[in-house]
């Protein structure tokens, strides 16, 4: 009772020192126990029986009538004091934190500005019973903002400084910087409970309790208000934009190839090119309820490539086409467990590996996340992804996955990383057709392929009899084992060091089934694997920010389905292996160039080298 009392007498003097209204109607204010803070705290310290109607009234008349000095102020604290409400200690502390160390002399023997001055710079004060509740309100907007509640808790569970936060987010883009201006300026202002929590900030868990029940609540509210009434809490847009210069270099001793789609075309291996694609994407995020969001996404690109979102310049001015790239519901509920629906980005922990950066799944997800301990967290995904919908038969394609993994986080300067996943294609195989019923297995064939998988000509009879081609399918099942592991070294922050690691097995290979299918013996090329790192900034987002990266991949033939792994390297498939370099360098506030070198040879078969340079301008909002 004691403590909640000299928490009340704290914010009674806050207010005093910056009560600033006409001698007449503030007197008749407080006296009436207006909705005036001065009203309202001196209505509840009588309430409390703290102090008499009387003492009431003296300190109303000596704050109307003349500024109130710090000896006034230690005359109140020491009433208190004698009325066994504050310790000595605690009304020493309030006199310091509140009237300042400095006498009155010099200052117009008045202290009314010291506080707030006092409240800020390097002298802050830490508020440990209030900045729960305002840390709270700021992982909502994390989340509103389309982050995952978990990620905020891992970048800044350990973080006490509510202002500290905020400039993190406004750093990682999370929030503007206007907003970010304004959230301090309410912080710093408005959320005085933290003021005496500051001078108390040893006490017991129940003392900060009676805080919050007794003065916070109020505060909190005006926080929760504010921040619900921003129409950008409900509705996100983002996007970004990419010009690039692209070369493509071929060995001029590389080997002719068909195109496994269309085997009726040479695909190029030897002529170099140089072209100018460009990619738009457009995001809009709405919140539905607590939890509950609808995503929608625009991407230039077209409907038949899966693994692109680049249209190339060059085309008679022709005007750009723009698909939906996402369109999705996703559930969060609570911090631990997500659900995904429509079309999504990837929910994999991966690399390019495996999959290209811009593929997003079509289907259902969800991800359940537990936390262990501060510093131990788990994590596993599943999903049911159609890949294709037969009309003809009842053997859809689909991808069923699944990944299990854990995260580690010691302290803020190291986090580790590591997932087991499978990827089960089901009825991806090519069926021969019937002589007597041509093309009726025809569905059987992909609908998308790059190149490097082994394949099998479905319809060999038919294209023996005219000139039309291969009808070509997988000769192989994929059930790709991917173990996935990163290593964020932050021991030099901002700059961190990021070390990854993939590996790949198809497990659906069966050597004599694939032979079979093949018509020959095929060599069994079924792992892959990429090592490397990136060295600066995770992410570039303002001038002189950098990061390098260098890896080196590997990826057998039939270690992958060939359709959506990266694009970019050995422009495209498998059956590829070589180096990857490049550098990002920020222009300006999500502003950055970015260079990639991709230098690849194949594993085996006819010679085929091919050699890419990327150089980026980016922007992203």
């Amino acid at each position: 009772m004691k403590r909640c009392c000299a928490l009340l007498v704290g914010l009674a003097l806050m207010y005093l020192f910056t009560w600033n209204v006409s001698p007449v109607h503030a007197e008749e204010a407080v006296a009436q126990g207006s909705d005036t803070a001065v009203g309202s705290i001196l209505d509840l310290l009588k309430e409390k029986k703290i102090i008499s109607n009387e003492e009431s009234a003296a300190f109303v008349r000596r704050m109307v009538y003349k500024t109130m000095a710090k000896e006034d102020v230690k005359a109140l604290v020491d009433l208190l004091r004698e009325k066994g409400v504050v310790s000595g200690d605690e009304a020493a502390g309030f006199i310091q934190k509140l009237a300042g160390a400095p006498s009155s002399e010099g200052q117009s023997g008045s202290v009314a500005q010291a506080p707030v001055s006092r409240l800020q710079g390097a002298d802050r004060l830490i508020l440990p019973a209030g900045d729960n509740e305002f840390i709270r309100q700021l992982r909502e907007l994390w989340v509103r903002k389309g982050n995952r509640p978990v990620d905020f808790d891992t970048q800044f569970g350990d973080i006490k400084d509510a202002e500290e936060i905020i400039g993190r987010m406004r750093v990682q883009g999370v929030i503007t910087p206007e907003y970010a201006a304004k959230l301090d300026e309410f912080y710093r202002e408005k959320f005085l409970s933290g003021a005496v929590a500051t001078v108390l900030e040893t006490k017991e868990k129940d003392y900060i309790d009676q805080i919050r029940k007794n003065t916070a609540w109020e505060i909190d509210d005006k926080i929760k208000n504010i921040l619900k009434d921003e129409w950008w809490q409900n509705i996100r847009l983002s996007g970004d934009f990419r010009l690039r210069y692209e070369g493509d270099y071929f060995d001029k001793n590389n080997g002719d190839f068909l195109q496994p789609a269309n085997t009726t075309q040479i695909m190029n291996s030897k002529i170099n090119r140089d072209k100018f694609p460009l990619r738009l994407r457009l995001g809009l995020d709405a919140k539905l309820l607590d939890g509950v969001e609808v995503g929608v996404g625009l991407a230039s690109g077209t409907t038949n490539n899966p693994v692109s979102t680049n249209v190339t310049l060059g085309d008679s001015f022709n005007k750009k086409s723009l698909a939906i790239d996402k369109a999705f519901l996703k559930w969060d509920a609570g911090s631990s467990f997500t659900f995904w629906g429509g079309r999504f980005p990837n929910p994999w922990f991966y690399t390019d590996l495996v999959w290209d950066p811009d593929i997003n799944f079509d289907g259902i997800a969800v991800q359940y996340r537990p936390i262990l301990s501060p510093s131990w967290s788990l994590f596993f995904t599943a999903g049911a992804f159609p890949l294709q919908e037969v009309e003809l038969s009842s053997k859809d394609k689909w991808l069923f996955g699944g990944q299990l993994g854990f995260k580690y986080k010691h302290s803020a300067n190291m986090t580790a990383k590591l997932g087991v996943a499978l990827y089960d294609y089901e009825n991806t195989v090519g069926i021969l057709n019937d002589p007597t019923q041509p093309g009726l297995t025809d569905w059987t064939a992909p609908q998308f392929q790059q190149k490097g998988n082994t394949l099998m000509d479905i319809d060999p009879t038919e294209n023996g009899s005219n000139n039309t081609g291969i009808k070509t399918a997988y000769a192989s099942e994929f059930r790709e084992l991917n173990i996935t592991g990163s290593l964020d070294l932050g021991y030099w922050d901002p700059l961190h060091v990021v070390l990854i690691a993939d590996y790949v097995n198809n497990l659906g290979f069966k050597q004599d089934e694939v032979n079979t299918r093949a018509g020959g013996v095929v060599k069994k090329e079924t792992q892959g694997y990429q090592l490397g790192f990136t060295v600066g900034y995770p992410a570039v987002q303002e001038f002189a920010e950098w990061k390098g990266l260098l890896f080196y991949k590997y990826l057998g033939s039939d270690a992958v389905m060939d359709a959506f792994t990266d694009s970019d390297f050995h422009l495209g498939g498998t059956n590829a292996k070589g180096w990857i370099i490049g550098g990002d360098f920020g222009l300006n506030k999500n502003v950055w160039l970015s260079t990639r070198w991709f230098t690849a040879n194949e594993i085996s078969g006819p010679p085929l080298a091919i050699d890419v340079f990327h150089f980026n301008l980016n922007a992203k909002f």
